[in-house]
């Protein structure tokens, strides 16, 4: 107990009225009593624990909404969000790359701890790879949740296993609608009203274990309409029928994933856009930005607000292998597939009215695995609940009470390629090839075949001071040889930590950098 200064002023006076006036005593003595009471009163309590609903946008560049910059597309929903919350102008995913990044995300665990290293793209199609899936000793966030006593859901793309054993609702989902593959197209192109790009595409979802089908549970449906407005109804439904119970919602539409397409609804919303590709990406995005707002709408209907921590960030950076520029990460450079910072910082944003102060810009990082510690401090579990040496509980930084940053370093790593933060310095280790622009224009795929684990060519190192140039232009490895020599330590002895990818990376792509040709892996 903490003593009032007050006290033994209090003290005094009543030992005077002891020899001097009976009435002066007794009010001293009530004014100790009370001062002692209000010194035994337990300390304000925080808010209760709040419903948690995550938004994950799938590759939307960083400078793709208003709240970082856009002047294109026009997000008023997502920037509500960050008015009323914060804005995390660092936050990372911890890969560049879909399936990756949701396996770090849902474990609270950087991903190559258990060798889910690249994304399982062949697992949905053929051969024993379709054995791959977010392995079964790991516990999702779903797990996490539900122990907790919180209902739990999935509406949207899951991309963590095909098969039954990792299907969401064996990883801790009570509910689940969405598609368990990478992607999926959004409506036939046939319909009237639809626009795609560069081209036509059919509604027909078919696919070896349903990865690109529309599942309820376990069972196949058939969606006709668009299908981010489809994961917003059912967003908006699992809402309205837990709002008298805590619950925990994954929303993770699909959008603005190729197949580039939208309805005229969203398309006409900018008519300024000269490039059609660019303005049906635009009208994919105005559609995640309404699915927001369609669920904060339900949160205020229901007097839910206040109490829901919400979370918006994007699975990666925006790609830059369309036929041309749809989409932006600026002011940053690199794009999906890539460990510069366009490939891993995105948008990011936190909003609790109960329990975090609004408006506000946080610039240290932070990572998207660290909502895993995050959400349990909210929930009020104890933090070994949710210990992981990765996951740092972000609250208390986010609310000012601890300065600072979350974490000392970040690290990615995409073998062979790992790159590594520290402050404002940014290293990156890629590999070198003697391959040509002309063998995989435009930043499309090589062809698939089994690359050797260390390149003949050996790796580039780039160093960046993102204090001063964010958008990673300068090379100063050469100038500040003691940097690299202090983050290359680093990254060993992170990387020795680590797991052999469960698989072999098949996919790659190449393209220039500092002068020199690279090879990403994915």
């Amino acid at each position: 107990m903490t003593v009032p200064r007050d006290f033994s002023s209090l003290i005094c006076c009543v030992s005077r009225s002891r020899s001097d006036n009976a009435a002066l005593g007794a009010a001293c003595a009530i004014g100790v009593l009370l001062v002692i009471a209000a010194a035994c009163q337990p300390a304000a309590e925080g808010p209760p624990p709040p419903n948690v609903i995550v938004v994950v946008a799938d590759d939307l560049g960083y400078g793709d909404i208003s709240a970082n910059g856009s002047e294109t597309i026009h997000t008023p929903h997502i920037d509500e969000l960050a008015e009323m919350g914060v804005r995390l102008t660092d936050g990372y995913v911890s890969a560049a790359v879909c399936s990756p990044t949701r396996a770090g995300l849902f474990t609270g665990r950087v991903q190559s701890r258990f060798g889910y290293e690249y994304n399982p793209t062949a697992n949905y199609a053929r051969g024993p790879d379709a054995e791959l899936g977010l392995p079964l000793d790991q516990r999702t966030l779903g797990d996490l949740m539900r122990g907790a006593g919180y209902s739990t859901g999935l509406v949207g793309k899951w991309h963590l296993g095909a098969l039954e054993q990792y299907h969401p609702l064996n990883r801790g989902f009570d509910e689940f609608f969405g598609i368990l593959g990478g992607g999926t197209s959004y409506i036939d192109s046939a319909k009237e009203g639809v626009h795609s790009w560069p081209g036509a595409i059919s509604g027909d979802r078919t696919s070896a274990h349903n990865a690109r089908e529309i599942l309820d549970g376990f069972e196949v449906v058939k969606v006709e309409e668009y299908l981010t407005d489809v994961f917003a109804e059912r967003a908006v439904d699992f809402i309205e029928r837990h709002a008298d119970e805590r619950f925990f919602l994954m929303v993770t539409p699909n959008a603005p994933h190729t197949p580039i397409q939208a309805t005229e609804e969203y398309v006409s919303r900018f008519p300024h856009i000269e490039g059609e590709g660019a303005r049906i990406f635009a009208a994919m995005v105005a559609s995640v930005d309404d699915m927001v707002g369609d669920i904060v709408a339900t949160l205020r209907e229901h007097d839910l607000e206040q109490d829901t921590l919400m979370v918006f960030l994007s699975d990666n950076g925006c790609i830059n292998y369309a036929q041309d520029a749809i989409c932006t990460n600026a002011p940053l450079s690199g794009a999906k597939r890539y460990h510069l910072e366009g490939g891993v910082r995105v948008p990011f944003i936190v909003k609790w009215p109960a329990g975090l102060p609004p408006g506000v810009v946080y610039e240290q990082p932070a990572i998207s695995l660290d909502l895993y510690a995050t959400f349990a401090a909210a929930a009020g579990m104890d933090p070994g609940q949710a210990e992981s040496p990765d996951s740092v509980n972000l609250l208390p930084y986010l609310r000012g009470e601890v300065d600072g940053a979350p974490h000392e370093f970040l690290f990615w790593r995409s073998a062979p390629n790992m790159s590594v933060r520290w402050g404002n310095w940014k290293l990156w280790k890629v590999d070198l090839t003697d391959l040509k622009h002309e063998d995989a224009p435009g930043g499309r795929l090589l062809p698939e075949v089994d690359y050797p684990p260390v390149s003949p060519h050996g790796q580039l190192t780039v160093l960046y001071d993102l204090s001063a140039d964010v958008g990673e232009r300068e090379n100063l490895a050469d100038a500040h040889p003691d940097i690299v020599a202090r983050l290359e330590a680093e990254l060993a002895e992170w990387n020795a930590q680590l797991a052999e990818p469960l698989w072999t990376s098949r996919r790659s792509t190449i393209d220039e950098l500092d002068g020199r040709m690279i090879q990403l892996y994915f």
